[in-house]
């Protein structure tokens, strides 16, 4: 039959078949099937045989598997014309009812392979079985239901054909909610579980690279799919959109490595992955255009401002990726932003900031942004006028960019005539001048729009430098009324303060203005230095009237003049502080309120001309920077002072506090307002130190500590050793200062405000915040051997305590700097570059001899195993910096330190592979058993770092050591509590609480992972269950796929149990034997689950369960149930003991809800061994507890003296009257009823002697059926055994 015209003899097989049935229903043809089953088929034959499936009577249809199957082995060869015409036979097979999933899972798994051909004939062959499909789900609902269900079953099998399909699927309403859903999950998931695998230091390298694997398949399936949209598959359309914008409010905005899932896997992320959909659908698609910038507007105006951040990040990238096609959506923008005054500021600043690359095709969006900016200045709220300062910058800037670039780039699509006639902009500073009503409406609100305005202007010189004469004249009005020039004092401070309701608030930042001048004055003149022709053009009058022109020279000679007396002011300002008080203005409330603004307000000015002073210093001569750094002494000593002052001020309101005076209490909020108002606007913005300027600020703190250290005088020299301490307290003064920026300028390079306009802006600002690892850590060292000077004067015991408590705050703000620039470096991907340069470190720079030479020979055996240069820097630094730095830092009891360092190493050692971290956690263990740690933070932290760097499943054996000496500190029911632990030094009486509490959490944790990995099981044991019922017999004793993976569960599992077999013995404290009575449950909730898959379906062979396993049973039932029955006892007895305060009330309903869904719990997993031991023949419970009596009821413990008293009388009562009324053939009643009694509890027994004779023997009969009820669920001994 090579023919199709010879195939059509097989038409008459069906009825043939349907004869060959005898009267009693036996076939007589399965040797006919056989024969032509063992045949081999042509293309004729197997599109025929495909076509005649469906009429075979109901008794041989049992042999339609095995045809379906070679039909599948036999499609590879069947021609492209042909494949669309078999498809529609086997979903007409499918129609009936017949082999749905294995025809509908082989047929996603066909198309899914890459086919032969043309690629254009494949897609036209896909695209006509894509019809089919949709045809035939709308035909047969089941059929829909049977894809999705396929699909969700088998995620990982899932490829763009099925993606296609799911597509057209989702076109039909009943499906559509299905259909998506079952695409955002799969895409979910496994990014998911890559991310859990990647992170887990105990599953199988296989899994982690098949999680890896998979999570990019999906994703190059969906790419694909989208991709083949436009041959033919429009249809598909709405479907995608609906699915990429599902996709982008999945993004779990707090959670940025949810988006970006991991550099190193090579990953795009989930948000990352709908913007690329979209975007293609937007490049192909002019029908999609409309609905996606719809659907922008729609998500933007409606989601949350966090989850709303993707949808603007996509339509920013629409923007720069296709400006011209935009243009035919200007329309859609402006009704978008008209809603801008209703926006949250974030948004409304996201907004702007994506939609702005559109103004230099259009000039009308242009005017319309500048219309909505101006009604929102207006408005009354806060966050609005914020928003609208910031939109107001970045057109401007945006301006000046667009001037920069020159002329128009070439875009991927071309323009019409009429998009091209919009093409016109004007430059920075004619925007400026146009915008200079809006912008001195800005210098006429609150102190934080004026702060962003000022922090605008140099964003806005940094692009167009010209524009600097028109802001300094523009600036210099605003800032006369604050200056006096003639006066001893040239600040008048009175009008940056006002009385608001009893509250003095903010008007005038002043040390936002003075840093935002001095930085555009220092821009101007370099400017001006590299491009002298540049600035001959005229400039723009700003000032109010024609009375207070002045030149732009002028406005920028007086800036220089004011800015250098208002320096040589603040350098002796605590010499000057009563010129301070005596500026008193009458109309304020009090005095030492307006004293205290003040002092706010001066602290800002001093770090904006140390920051000058800083900058200034790395391009003067040796005889300046002498000058420089004696100025930066006496500023850093006036901040020092009016600190103190300051805190002062504190102190006294946190006195008056509790006053019932009203006014003290309004005095307390006036003061608490201005220094919330001041420290909001310094964290926010005030830009005042460049990295550059920090770290010659650093540069000189450390040469000063290095004079001081190296010139210390003698004991005799009186007057030179007071002058030496006192320049010593200058020097950490200067150096407590220094630190304190720097951490502030790192932890704002991750908070700072991402937009178009930044670029330049973080790059004069921040710069290779890199370089600053070298002073930190020279800080760093320093800082920790001084300490050893104050050992030997008795003269200086009160001055070195005092100083080494302030040496030790310095050290500690010193490594919590290098934390945050490891944490920025790790986020940017600049480790390796910062670790190369702190390992060029010498000892001499550390201010170290010979400490550095004990991790050599470890360093040599690292470089053998070690291949990669990046991997080898790691240890190296890890050996010779940072290992011996933990180490004196514990030597010198310092717990705040050791555990910043500690956090820093971890973080450090997990960039190391799972197996090279092993020699870092040995090392931290001995420390463990070694030293004597009484901090109990520095304890927690030692012994999470140990734990963190040692690989699995050496990581548990510690935390099991950890926990069996934690058990003899804590003390249990039978033994006293050791004060401190013989092997761990580490635990002893002050740190037994928190690291018990650490090792909860280390539970929790764990106890995500299995779940994780049991639902990973039953995937596996699904999709195999599934193939072996689609004719693929399962042998006997085999296991599916992921045995490894069960194997290390168990495992794992396992050592859980031995750790949670030490806390049953301990005696923890309410609130830990809550939580531990919560895990407990848990994880039994998670055995339960794994002996359950142990459990062969039904129809299928069951395997005998493995040796770890066996193990893990065995384990639970002998080490944790049993001392769990224990616990729970002592638990409850402890409740009857205690029970009777009100406050321990609420904590013993919360346990006495624990305790009966744990044992819920327990019985349930032995429940299921039990189950698996009858099937298998192998006694999983012969170490089990064997009856345990849980028969009683909860009484009040007020009543239980009075019911004994009654329940006693009650029986005397009733002995006194039988003895008296019995006969001889009673007497055998009081024996039975005494021979009864042991079956009861006590509580039980009161209430059942004060019921009558008939209600005894009820009871004796319910009691004998609860013993033979309890002596069948016991599992006896096998003969074997025995």
């Amino acid at each position: 039959l090579a023919s199709a015209d010879a195939a059509l003899a097989l038409d008459l097989l069906p009825p043939l078949l349907a004869l060959s049935i005898d009267a009693s229903g036996a076939a007589i043809a399965p040797p006919i099937l056989d024969r032509i089953l063992a045949a081999d088929w042509s293309k004729a034959l197997l599109v025929k045989i495909a076509s005649i499936l469906r009429d075979l009577p109901p008794k041989i249809r049992v042999f339609v598997p095995e045809f379906v199957e070679k039909v599948f082995a036999g499609m590879m060869g069947v021609d492209l014309q042909d494949l669309p015409s078999l498809v529609y036979q086997l979903l007409l097979l499918v129609s009936k009812g017949i082999c749905k999933r294995m025809v509908i899972a082989g047929l996603l798994g066909f198309f899914g392979e890459t086919l032969k051909g043309l690629p254009s004939i494949v897609r036209q062959v896909e695209g006509t079985v894509l019809m089919h499909f949709s045809f035939a789900v709308k035909q047969d609902p089941s059929l829909g239901q049977e894809i999705v269900a396929t699909v969700r079953s088998n995620q990982g099998a899932v490829n763009h054909f099925a993606v296609a399909v799911l597509l057209s699927a989702a076109r039909v309403r009943r499906f559509n909610e299905s259909a998506i859903g079952v695409l955002r999950t799969v895409v979910v998931s496994s990014y998911r579980d890559y991310k859990l695998s990647r992170d887990s230091k105990w599953l199988p390298d296989c899994l982690k690279e098949e999680c890896l694997e998979t999570a990019k398949c999906v994703e190059k399936a969906f790419i694909k799919a989208i991709n083949e949209s436009n041959c033919g598959r429009e249809h598909l359309v709405p479907s995608i959109v609906q699915l990429s914008f599902l996709l982008l409010e999945s993004v779990d905005s707090d959670n940025r490595e949810e988006d970006g899932v991991s550099s190193s896997g090579g990953l795009l992320g989930i948000g990352e992955l709908g913007i690329q959909m979209l975007k293609m659908l937007f490049e192909v698609h002019d029908m999609a255009r409309a609905e996606i910038i719809e659907q922008c507007k729609f998500r933007i105006l409606s989601l949350k401002p966090q989850r709303s951040t993707p949808v603007i990040r996509l339509l920013s990238c629409l923007v720069q990726s296709y400006p011209y096609p935009m243009l035919d959506h200007v329309a859609h923008l402006k009704e978008l932003l008209d809603y801008f005054t209703f926006m949250h500021e974030k948004t409304a600043t996201d907004l702007i900031n994506g939609i702005l690359p559109l103004v230099k095709f259009s000039h009308d969006l242009q005017d319309y942004i500048i219309l909505v900016v101006r009604k929102a200045m207006f408005k009354r709220e806060d966050t609005v006028r914020i928003a609208a300062a910031n939109a107001i910058v970045d057109l401007i800037v945006m301006e000046s960019k667009f001037k920069k670039s020159g002329p128009l780039q070439e875009s991927s699509s071309q323009a019409s005539c009429s998009q091209q006639a919009e093409i016109t902009f004007k430059s920075g500073r004619e925007l400026f001048q146009d915008l200079s009503g809006l912008l001195r409406r800005c210098l006429s609100q609150q102190a934080t729009v004026k702060e962003i305005l000022y922090e605008g202007l140099i964003k806005i010189v940094l692009y167009d430098p010209l524009v600097a004469n028109s802001i300094i004249s523009f600036l210099w009005p605003h800032f006369s009324p604050f200056y006096n020039e003639d006066a001893a004092s040239p600040l008048k401070m009175d009008g940056c303060f006002k009385v608001d309701n009893d509250k003095i608030c903010v008007v005038e930042p002043l040390d936002s203005l003075l840093s935002c001048v001095s930085w555009i004055l220092l821009l101007q003149q370099q400017s001006r230095s590299d491009n002298p022709s540049n600035f001959a053009w005229p400039c723009f009058d700003f000032s109010p009237s024609q009375n207070h022109e002045v030149g732009r020279v002028s406005c920028s000679e007086s800036f220089s003049k004011a800015l250098s007396k208002i320096r040589k002011f603040l350098r002796k300002c605590t010499s000057e502080d009563k010129q301070l008080q005596s500026q008193n203005n009458s109309s304020l409330a009090s005095g030492v309120e307006v004293r205290h603004c003040r002092h706010l307000a001066l602290l800002g000015m001093i770090e904006v001309f140390i920051s000058i002073a800083a900058s200034e210093l790395e391009k003067a001569t040796d005889e300046a920077k002498v000058a420089l750094v004696k100025e930066i002494m006496e500023l850093t000593n006036s901040h020092s002072f009016l600190e103190k002052e300051s805190s002062k001020r504190n102190k006294i309101a946190q006195r008056k506090g509790p006053s019932n005076d009203v006014l003290n209490k309004r005095n307390t909020e006036s003061k608490e307002n201005s220094h919330v108002s001041y420290h909001r606007l310094n964290q926010t913005g005030g830009h005042f130190f460049t990295t550059s300027s920090l770290h010659e600020l650093l540069v000189s703190a450390i040469n000063l500590y290095s004079d001081c250290y190296s010139n210390e005088p003698t004991a005799s020299q009186n007057h030179s050793q007071s002058s030496c301490w006192k320049k010593m307290e200058q020097c950490l003064i200067l150096i407590s200062f220094a630190l304190r920026a720097c951490l502030h300028h790192l932890k704002s390079v991750a908070t700072m405000r991402s937009g178009l306009s930044d670029d330049s802006f973080k790059t004069f600002f921040y710069g290779d915040v890199k370089k600053l690892g070298r002073p930190i850590m020279q800080l760093v060292w320093l800082l920790k051997s001084l300490p050893k000077l104050e050992k030997d004067s008795k003269k200086k015991e009160a001055k070195g305590k005092r100083n080494v408590e302030s040496k030790g705050t310095q050290l500690f703000l010193a490594l919590l700097c290098l934390k945050e620039l490891f944490m920025v470096s790790l986020s940017k991907g600049q480790i390796t570059e910062v670790i190369e340069d702190l390992l060029t470190l010498s000892t001499s720079e550390l201010g170290e001899e010979d400490t550095l030479n004990a991790a050599e020979g470890i360093n040599r055996q690292e470089q053998l195993i070690v291949d990669d240069q990046d991997l080898r820097n790691l240890h190296l630094f890890l050996d010779n910096k940072m290992k011996p730095l933990y180490c004196q830092l514990l030597m010198l009891s310092l717990p705040r330190e050791s555990e910043v360092l500690s956090e820093l190493i971890s973080n450090i050692g997990r960039k190391l592979p799972p197996k090279q971290r092993n020699s870092h956690g040995i090392w931290a263990s001995r420390i463990c058993q070694n030293k004597a740690v009484e901090n109990p933070s520095a304890a927690r932290g030692l012994v999470a770092l140990a734990f963190y760097l040692l690989p699995s499943p050496n990581d548990m054996v510690f935390l099991q050591e950890i926990s069996s000496e934690l058990r003899k500190v804590m003390g249990s029911e039978d033994k006293e509590p050791l004060e401190t632990s013989e092997t761990f030094p580490i635990i002893n009486h002050s740190t037994k609480n928190a690291l018990s509490t650490f090792l909860i959490q280390v539970f929790e944790s764990s106890l995500i992972e299995l779940d994780w990995t049991l639902l990973k099981i039953k995937a596996i044991l699904t999709v195999s269950n599934e193939s072996t019922s689609l004719g693929k017999s399962q042998q006997s004793g085999e296991r599916p796929n992921g045995l490894e993976l069960e194997e290390a569960l168990f495992t794992r599992s396992e050592l859980i149990v031995h750790l949670l077999s030490s806390f049953a013995e301990m005696n923890l404290t309410d609130s830990q034997a809550e939580q531990f009575l919560k895990i407990t449950t848990k994880f039994y909730k998670h055995l339960a689950r794994m002996t359950k898959l142990q459990i062969a379906r039904k129809g299928y062979k069951q395997s005998l369960p493995g040796r770890k396993f066996q193990t893990l049973a065995e384990v639970t039932c002998t080490m944790l149930t049993a001392p769990l029955y224990n616990f729970v006892a002592l638990v409850q007895r402890n409740q009857q003991e205690n029970g009777r305060t009100r406050g321990i009330l609420s904590k013993i309903k919360r346990e006495n809800r624990c305790i009966p869904e744990l044992i819920f719990h327990i019985e349930d997993y032995e429940k299921y061994l039990i189950q698996l031991s009858k099937i298998t023949k192998i006694n999983l419970l012969r170490h089990a507890k064997r009856s345990i009596s849980r028969d009683f009821r909860i009484l009040q413990a007020k009543n239980v003296s009075v019911e004994k008293e009654q329940q006693e009388a009650e029986l005397s009562q009733g002995s006194s009257a039988s003895s008296k009324g019995k006969s001889s053939g009673d007497s055998e009643g009081p024996d039975e009823e005494n021979a009864c009694k042991p079956v009861f509890s006590d509580e039980l027994r009161g209430s059942i002697a004060g019921e009558g004779s008939e209600n005894e023997k009820e009871d004796e009969e319910v009691s004998v059926r609860r013993k033979r009820a309890k002596k069948s669920n016991i599992v006896q001994d096998s003969d074997e055994e025995r």
